[in-house]
């Protein structure tokens, strides 16, 4: 599995410029909760495959989230410390 961290969200920021969006990958890929929190503090959009069509059409894309059958955010975090 592959898991976006805090520092990872930062290397591509430094290296290319704050993105709108920051695709990770596939449904198996998952992000700490850490860099979610901090790109949505930026007002970045950290998403995996599964999110990014609702978040392409979404005004505020950055903060867009699938939800469940109770409307429920779907969070795609790891417990890993990357």
């Amino acid at each position: 599995m592959n898991t976006m961290g805090l520092t990872a969200v930062q290397r591509v920021i430094n290296e290319l410029g704050k993105p709108s969006i920051i695709y990770i990958g596939g449904g198996w890929c998952s992000c700490t909760e850490q860099a979610k929190q901090h790109c949505l503090s930026e007002r970045i959009g950290l998403y995996v495959t599964d999110e990014m069509s609702g978040a392409l059409w979404a005004d505020e894309y950055f903060a867009y989230h699938k939800r469940d059958k109770d409307g429920n955010p779907i969070y795609h975090f790891s417990k890993e410390q990357a």
